[in-house]
């Protein structure tokens, strides 16, 4: 294993890093997803092998053992790495079957800032995280790491993790029309309104094609494209309440199930049914935030 050390000269317990690893191994890997907003999720688990995709999240990705590979379709190139950081609908891709891992997916909007700085700096599509903040972000890896197999769920196990990430704290308002307008897309919000992208405008008495530009500006991806993303979550967690792929398409307004497993493919490199599917593998858990 890499040596893995706290800030400064004091070495983290390899101990209770390894022990975590190995409790990581022998059970179903972990998925406790927040709503939101803004949406996130912590995976803590067995690595997956997932096909190069893209996601309206920042994924932050750190390894408990030894380097993954991780994967982009910008060159086609492979890199080991012992965590890296996509921002949102960056391509990319992971091999890491055998290997304990943690990972922060998030729709903080501060966070995707750190996530283009970082990509900017280390002129790399999935830049490590700065080897000061992966020290002392070690022993907080393990402590959310041991109360999730626990059975913890509370929000305050990422709004930490994302809060340290940043150094100088958790905040996610921007710009404040957008935001309230972020505010009302919840799964009945998608399913009620025929012309979602209209009602939003209206809501903050902008007209659409202004509203579709300050959207852009502000998320860095199109309002479709996040309704889409809203819909998928949404899907996501009917199908971990136990609904089928099919009664989860519909209720949150895709086609079919082909089409909501055409999105997941796209969306996270595998299909839905390896995962919800194969509870023995992977067991997913929408956290009760009220």
């Amino acid at each position: 294993m890499t040596e893995i050390r706290r800030s400064g000269a004091e070495t983290l317990d390899s101990a209770a890093l390894s022990d975590l690893g190995s409790r990581l191994l022998r059970q179903p890997a972990r998925v406790v997803f927040w709503e939101g907003p803004p949406a996130q999720a912590i995976y803590l688990g067995r690595g997956l092998s997932l096909d190069v995709h893209r996601h309206h999240a920042t994924q932050i990705t750190i390894s408990l053992g030894e380097p993954v590979s991780v994967l982009t379709d910008h060159n086609g190139s492979v890199s080991r790495q012992q965590s890296f950081v996509v921002g949102p609908n960056v391509a990319h891709g992971i091999e890491a079957e055998e290997t304990p891992i943690i990972e922060i997916f998030s729709e903080a909007l501060a966070l995707a800032d750190l996530a283009q700085r970082l990509r900017m700096a280390a002129q790399s599509e999935t830049p490590p995280l700065p080897s000061d903040l992966l020290d002392g972000l070690w022993p907080h890896l393990v402590l959310v790491g041991d109360r999730m197999l626990n059975g913890e769920t509370e929000e305050a196990l990422v709004s930490d993790l994302v809060s340290r990430l940043l150094v100088s704290g958790f905040d996610d308002v921007g710009e404040p029309r957008v935001a309230a307008a972020r505010s009302l897309v919840t799964p009945e919000f998608l399913l009620a309104e025929d012309q979602p992208i209209q009602a939003l405008a209206s809501h903050v008495h902008l007209s659409t094609s202004r509203f579709r530009h300050l959207w852009r500006e502000e998320m860095g991806v199109s309002i479709q494209s996040y309704l889409r993303w809203q819909r998928l979550l949404t899907a996501m967690q009917d199908t971990a309440g136990g609904a089928s792929l099919t009664e989860a398409a519909h209720g949150a307004g895709f086609a079919d199930s082909a089409h909501l497993t055409r999105v997941f493919r796209a969306t996270f490199g595998i299909a839905p049914s390896r995962i919800f599917k194969n509870s023995h593998s992977v067991q997913v858990i929408t956290a009760d935030t009220k």
